[in-house]
């Protein structure tokens, strides 16, 4: 699936990922989660996180397996500026749900925050999911991460409970936020 997003002022995007991005995945992976989360944490605990979790194996892993669903938000020249991940069959742990899916990660270069990027990634992660059969989609958001928090809520997600996180060495508090698909 291809959506083109004509904006007056910028132009946009998103594109089903193949395996032949893994390596851009990797990249654009790392830099825009260190953009978003770097400023507050320790640089030891982010490249502990970065090396596990940006692997260009990781990537191919994932984009290898067919409950992995990924897009790529480019801009006009083709750079990335966002992703996202959506994981078919996952289920949150704080409820029981028999068909969910698991908005693993989403991110937009913060140059493009306020351009629909976001919104774009994550009504693609919507219609996949339901497409899929999925009667939540839910995800784990960072308790300091107020702006994450808010853009969900506003994408009508709310809160059902908390999950830990490991970054590096330091232990983090999410909160796991659910959406129902019928809405």
């Amino acid at each position: 699936m291809e959506l083109t997003v004509d904006d007056a002022q910028r132009q946009f995007r998103v594109r089903r990922a193949t395996m032949a991005d893994a390596a851009r995945l990797s990249a654009v992976g790392a830099a825009l989660f260190t953009q978003t989360f770097a400023s507050q944490n320790t640089a030891e605990n982010m490249q502990s996180y970065l090396e596990r979790a940006f692997d260009e194996d990781v990537q191919r892993r994932d984009l290898a397996d067919a409950s992995n669903l990924i897009w790529i938000a480019e801009g006009e020249d083709a750079t990335p500026i966002g992703y996202a991940h959506l994981k078919l069959g996952s289920s949150p742990p704080t409820t029981d749900v028999a068909r969910a899916a698991e908005l693993a990660r989403i991110y937009a270069d913060r140059r493009w925050h306020g351009q629909g990027v976001g919104a774009e990634l994550l009504a693609t992660c919507l219609d996949a999911a339901r497409a899929w059969g999925a009667s939540v989609i839910w995800l784990g958001v960072w308790r300091e991460n107020p702006r994450g928090i808010a853009f969900y809520q506003k994408h009508g997600f709310h809160i059902v409970g908390e999950q830990t996180f490991r970054l590096g060495s330091d232990l983090q508090h999410d909160w796991v936020m659910l959406r129902d698909l019928d809405q």
